[in-house]
């Protein structure tokens, strides 16, 4: 991001240099003081808007737009002021303020008024439900986990951070299914009540994690987890690279991984305890992780 920003800016600042020597270059006295100061105005709005000659000021703004609206999205827990956004996405402020006025009009972003910090709006959220009956993360790694699937012969689960929860997204049943484990997809658990979930708990921070387990402790006691046990395993989470998680007569492997500006989400297999072995959970682990690690590469180019 500070490498678009830096490149964004020497693009513009090249810009401007060169309009401004235009401007510099015509003569003085045919060019009264006035006229001078708007060119030399509208110079400074084409370098901070990105337009020109042969490029599309709308096609721009739509950019920039989505660029703002990015930001937000990432800093949506916190909320994130005028001042940061300007300083993030290297526009000047006018910019900014013109720009995320219209996303506010359209309700993508709301306008705290006790903080003045902005975060995602009503529609975003709307735009995001509407997305579930075919959620876009199933339709690009289905053939993925296909594969893998195939490869590992046990149910493999894909999962969608929802705050404290993960979200089933989709199960590859492989050729030996589970009944029991066809009903959770489309269920919400906690994040440390699921085998591919953990790997999204354990890549929070120590705080985060005892506020979410204070939170949810009596649920947590319920399916006798304790703190104690919670971190250990958070832990182990952190070193591996994986989770390994095993209880109720069944043990499996997850590995986080994230998707756009701050999604968060996971793969996991999971099999009844009698067909996965320790070791071969362990081994299993450390090849989803490069799985993945190769699969986010990729995503990249």
């Amino acid at each position: 991001m500070i490498e678009k920003d830096a490149v964004r800016q020497d693009k513009r600042k090249s810009r401007f240099c060169a309009l401004c020597a235009q401007i510099r270059d015509y003569p003085r006295v045919s060019m009264p003081v006035k006229v001078h100061y708007v060119a030399m105005t509208k110079a400074k709005q084409i370098a901070a808007d990105g337009s020109g000659p042969g490029r599309s000021h709308g096609a721009q703004s739509v950019d920039r737009a989505l660029e703002l609206l990015s930001l937000v999205a990432a800093q949506h827990g916190e909320g994130i002021k005028i001042p940061a956004l300007v300083q993030r996405a290297g526009l000047d402020r006018t910019t900014v303020h013109r720009l995320i006025k219209a996303l506010e009009r359209h309700q993508l972003v709301h306008r705290e008024a006790r903080t003045e910090g902005y975060r995602l709006g009503l529609e975003a959220y709307a735009l995001g439900q509407a997305s579930m009956p075919r959620p876009p993360l199933v339709r690009q790694y289905t053939a993925l986990m296909k594969s893998l699937a195939r490869r590992v012969d046990e149910p493999l689960f894909l999962v969608a951070r929802a705050g404290d929860y993960s979200h089933c997204l989709h199960m590859e049943a492989g050729s030996r299914p589970v009944k029991t484990f066809s009903e959770t997809v489309g269920g919400i658990r906690l994040l440390g009540l699921g085998v591919p979930s953990f790997a999204m708990l354990s890549h929070m921070g120590d705080g985060e994690v005892l506020a979410h387990y204070e939170r949810f402790q009596e649920e947590y006691l319920k399916n006798r987890m304790t703190l104690a046990r919670l971190r250990r395993w958070v832990e182990e989470g952190r070193k591996q690279g994986f989770s390994h998680i095993h209880g109720k007569g069944v043990r499996g492997v997850g590995v986080r991984f994230s998707f756009g500006v701050s999604g968060e989400a996971a793969l996991g297999f999971v099999a009844p305890s009698s067909r996965l072995s320790r070791n071969a959970a362990i081994d299993i682990g450390n090849w989803l992780r490069q799985e993945v690690v190769a699969m986010q590469t990729h995503a990249r180019f």
